[in-house]
C-alpha cells in the first residue's frame, strides 16, 4: 500500500507540473525560423489544480529569445496565452489554447490549437498560426517546466495555482 501511495504521489507531481505548462507556454516564431530560448509563467484564473477533475482557465505570459531564420531580423518576442483545459493532479490537461505573440519588429502572430499535455517531460506539440505573421504555418513547441516541492504539497493539499517554465519553438515541417 505504501508503494502505491508513493506512485500516486509521484504521478501527482508530474501532472501538477505538466498541466501548467500546457496552460500557456506555447509560442510562435518567425516563419521559417526558430527561437532557441524562452521563459513563461502560468496562472490558474478560476481555481487550482488539485485532485478533483474540473475545467480550468489558465493564462500565461512569456518571452522568446535567440530567434533566427525569420523575416525582418526578428530576434525575439513576448507572448500571452489562454488555455481552457480539463485538469487535475493525476492526469494531464487537455484543451484548446490561444497564444498571441508580439515580435521584436512590432508584428504579431496568433496561434491556436489543441494542447494536450502528456505525462512526459518535455511536453511537445504543434499549433497553427491562424493570424498575422506566418499565417498558415505551424509551430512545433518544446516545453520544460519547473517541478518544485511546493507544487507537490499543493497538489496533495490546497492546489497549485501558478508556476514557471522554459520553452523553445521551431517552424513545423
Amino acid at each position: 500500500m505504501l508503494k502505491l501511495a508513493k506512485i500516486a504521489a509521484t504521478a501527482a507531481v508530474f501532472a501538477a507540473v505538466l498541466v501548467p505548462f500546457g496552460i500557456g507556454a506555447a509560442s510562435a516564431l518567425p516563419p521559417g525560423g526558430s527561437c532557441a530560448h524562452g521563459e513563461f509563467r502560468w496562472t490558474a484564473m478560476d481555481g487550482a489544480i488539485d485532485m478533483t477533475p474540473r475545467e480550468l482557465t489558465f493564462t500565461s505570459v512569456g518571452v522568446l529569445r535567440d530567434c533566427t531564420g525569420g523575416p525582418d531580423g526578428i530576434t525575439g518576442g513576448t507572448f500571452t496565452g489562454t488555455h481552457v483545459a480539463t485538469s487535475h493532479c493525476m492526469f494531464p490537461a487537455d484543451g484548446p489554447i490561444t497564444v498571441d505573440v508580439l515580435w521584436s519588429n512590432g508584428e504579431t502572430s496568433r496561434l491556436w490549437g489543441p494542447w494536450p499535455v502528456t505525462a512526459q517531460q518535455p511536453t511537445v506539440g504543434t499549433l497553427d498560426v491562424v493570424a498575422g505573421l506566418g499565417q498558415g504555418s505551424r509551430v512545433l513547441i518544446t516545453a520544460d517546466y519547473e517541478m518544485t516541492p511546493a507544487m507537490i504539497g499543493g497538489c496533495l493539499g490546497p492546489g497549485v495555482r501558478t508556476g514557471a517554465g522554459r520553452l523553445s519553438a521551431a517552424t513545423a515541417r
